[in-house]
């Protein structure tokens, strides 16, 4: 692809789209450089399909099922993405991994290899019930284990007492969307390029959350307003 292109960027998911709708607002504010969402693929007819019509992105309900995932790699190829984002509540297939990789990032809400193997806030509740002091997200690289690729982005939440999955997760999504940024910056335009640094502590609804690359230089985060519009119908993923 010609360096002068906008880098393309597809996004697989299942729930209500809060992680699509930031990354869509991410990209339409510049915050990766020259990038376009070109797709949003899901498992199920779901809020982020209509959030997808809504926006004018491409858009399309895929099986999942068949064995090697063909109707996927199709999907996927005919776009020739730069990087997939996938959030999406099924396993992919050795021939998606193989084929995207190094262009194929999950969000996940623990920090890994802690409390893998589960989904949605499913790694938070067990996180919690465990007795942890510090809740965490990772964006990392998917291979063929199950959230077993190198971790791209990590980022720590202080747990306090009284705290509860329910109580805790917002804070959780908006870290899992910061260190989902950081990530896909560093995926489209390297570390260099991207000015990050190695670490950075931001303050998110009175708690200091360290992230293992810089995420705090976007005005928009500390608005409630901007959150607000990101909460999605349905379930935050």
């Amino acid at each position: 692809m010609d360096d002068k292109q906008p880098k393309r960027v597809v996004f697989l998911c299942s729930g209500g789209g809060g992680n699509l709708r930031f990354v869509h607002q991410a990209i339409a504010q510049g915050w990766f450089g020259a990038a376009e969402l070109a797709a949003v693929f899901t498992d199920r007819e779901c809020p982020a399909n209509a959030y997808a019509r809504s926006a004018g992105i491409a858009e399309a309900c895929i099986d999942f099922g068949d064995t090697g995932q063909d109707a996927l790699l199709a999907a996927l190829d005919g776009f020739q993405p730069d990087l997939v984002i996938t959030t999406v509540h099924r396993i992919l297939a050795a021939a998606v991994t193989g084929r995207y990789r190094g262009r194929l990032i999950n969000l996940h809400y623990s920090l890994l290899p802690a409390f893998g193997g589960s989904i949605g806030v499913r790694p938070l509740r067990d996180a919690l019930a465990y007795g942890v002091r510090f809740a965490g997200v990772t964006v990392h690289e998917v291979d063929e284990t199950l959230d077993g690729g190198r971790p791209l982005v990590q980022a720590a939440i202080p747990v306090r007492d009284g705290d509860e999955a329910e109580s805790l997760m917002d804070l959780v999504f908006r870290c899992g969307c910061l260190a989902l940024a950081a990530g896909i910056d560093l995926r489209l335009r390297g570390r260099a390029a991207a000015g990050r640094a190695e670490e950075e502590a931001v303050l998110l609804k009175q708690r200091l959350c360290l992230f293992s690359a810089a995420v705090g230089s976007y005005p928009e985060i500390q608005s409630e307003a901007f959150w607000a519009a990101l909460r999605a119908p349905a379930a935050q993923g």
